[in-house]
């Protein structure tokens, strides 16, 4: 532990990941007694990575876990914000990190989210969704080149290929096992598949299990911010009729509106969702049209458009 802290090299994400271990966080609690606020943070930061890390959780423990995470944080901030004897910046995680946890959150919860409506019977494999593949990529590359064009970087390609399939060989013949001892460089895992039910990664919770496991998550992190001295509010009550209604009326069309339910052509909406519903059919059964492929480009090129038109109006 002491070499993770002293002297560390700083792309060494090895040290970064075992802080968060169970190792660390019994170490901590047993050398510091009083300090349980501490345990409580590792425990929480760790899990939200975990989240997306662990390769053998379901999505409905994933979900509740990211949940618990989010309670936490605006339980903590919030009693920060209730008491002017504290100040944010100085009893609070900084506001970038803050930032970078609530988007992180709010992202894989999305993701699992996006995967069950559209692609139900996909596994979702929530670790490949982050730049862990373009940083080994590049990594490979700066290994055959340190610095390169945009042209030498394409003629490379081949090359870089080759490279990381055999780095991924070596890893499994057990040699990033070796490289950890070094505590060096980055420790690249996106590739491991150890542990992994491609069946549980295709199961997802549905959205009254959703609801149920918001409710546990939230009972936790009321029941560990209780032990700080913290009281977490309670989760407000939704109006779920209002809800429907104000969600039907934001979904509906206002073309579709003025002209009485009457319209020759679908909405920008209904027409990508029938792309969407027509993507995943073909992604499912292995076919590939270049069609529906343009559709989809010219719908991101619209919405694109119409978001640049309406910022400069503003």
């Amino acid at each position: 532990m002491k070499s993770d802290i002293i002297g560390v090299d700083k792309q060494d994400d090895r040290a970064a990941a075992r802080l968060f271990s169970s190792a660390v966080i019994e170490y901590a609690s047993r050398i510091l007694p009083d300090e349980l606020g501490l345990s409580i943070y590792l425990f929480i930061i760790g899990e939200i990575v975990d989240a997306q890390q662990n390769r053998t959780l379901t999505h409905a423990e994933r979900v509740k876990m990211l949940w618990r995470g989010r309670f936490f944080l605006d339980g903590w901030r919030q009693h920060i914000v209730d008491h002017p004897s504290y100040a944010l910046h100085t009893h609070f995680i900084s506001r970038e990190l803050y930032d970078i946890l609530s988007i992180f959150i709010n992202a894989m919860l999305l993701l699992i989210l996006t995967h069950r409506d559209y692609f139900p019977d996909v596994p979702l494999l929530l670790w490949l969704n982050s730049t862990e593949v373009c940083e080994h990529f590049f990594g490979c590359a700066r290994k055959i080149q340190k610095d390169f064009t945009f042209v030498e970087w394409l003629l490379m390609i081949p090359k870089v290929v080759v490279l990381m399939a055999g780095e991924l060989k070596s890893k499994m013949k057990g040699a990033q096992e070796k490289a950890a001892a070094s505590r060096h460089g980055y420790h690249h895992s996106y590739f491991d598949s150890c542990g992994i039910d491609l069946a549980v990664l295709a199961t997802y919770p549905s959205d009254e299990d959703i609801e149920k496991l918001i409710h546990v998550a939230h009972t936790e992190a009321q029941d560990l911010l209780a032990i700080l001295g913290i009281n977490l509010l309670i989760l407000p009550i939704v109006d779920e009729e209002g809800f429907a209604q104000a969600l039907a009326t934001l979904s509906s069309d206002p073309e579709d509106d003025a002209a009485g339910g009457q319209t020759s052509e679908a909405s920008p909406a209904k027409q990508l969702e029938h792309l969407l519903h027509r993507d995943k059919d073909q992604f499912l059964f292995g076919e590939n049209t270049l069609e529906n492929d343009e559709a989809l480009t010219n719908a991101g090129i619209n919405a694109t458009a119409t978001v640049i038109q309406d910022h400069l109006r503003l």
